[in-house]
């Protein structure tokens, strides 16, 4: 079966930090893959509200994820430091996908996860695909 592998840009221009918690878990005994795309979430919303922009209005427009992909390279357990770095790339006229590297700090910055989410530009009171803002665009490139 063949996997996926995505290649993630070296630089990033957003980074934060989340520590696994307990309820993060899976019966595994390591962070769960449902909340590590949570966490992805969780980066991507505090790096829009750096640039006064919401998931659901950045500048005029939402948006939403169409798909989603991940690449596990370490576990994560209880307590752990993660950061998660965030950028953008593949833009069209109507979509891009955010892009997302994961490390352990204090394991020497391994690597836990690579990820990326595809977005499409939504009007969602006229529930519709549209064109992505020419702001938006210049704000997650930036």
């Amino acid at each position: 079966m063949a996997r996926i592998k995505l290649d993630i840009p070296d630089t990033l221009p957003f980074q934060t930090e989340i520590r696994v918690r307990i309820s993060d878990l899976n019966y595994g005994n390591h962070l769960g893959n449902d909340r590590l795309l949570a966490y992805l979430q969780e980066a991507r919303v505090q790096w829009l509200a750096t640039l006064g922009v919401t998931e659901l209005d950045a500048h005029g427009i939402g948006f939403l994820q169409v798909d989603s992909a991940i690449q596990y390279k370490a576990e994560g357990f209880f307590n752990d430091r993660i950061t998660i770095c965030v950028g953008t790339a593949d833009w069209t006229a109507k979509s891009w996908d955010f892009v997302y590297r994961l490390t352990l700090p204090d394991q020497e910055n391994r690597i836990l996860a690579l990820a990326k989410t595809g977005m499409v530009a939504f009007d969602y009171d006229a529930r519709q695909v549209v064109n992505v803002p020419g702001q938006l665009r210049e704000d997650l490139e930036g």
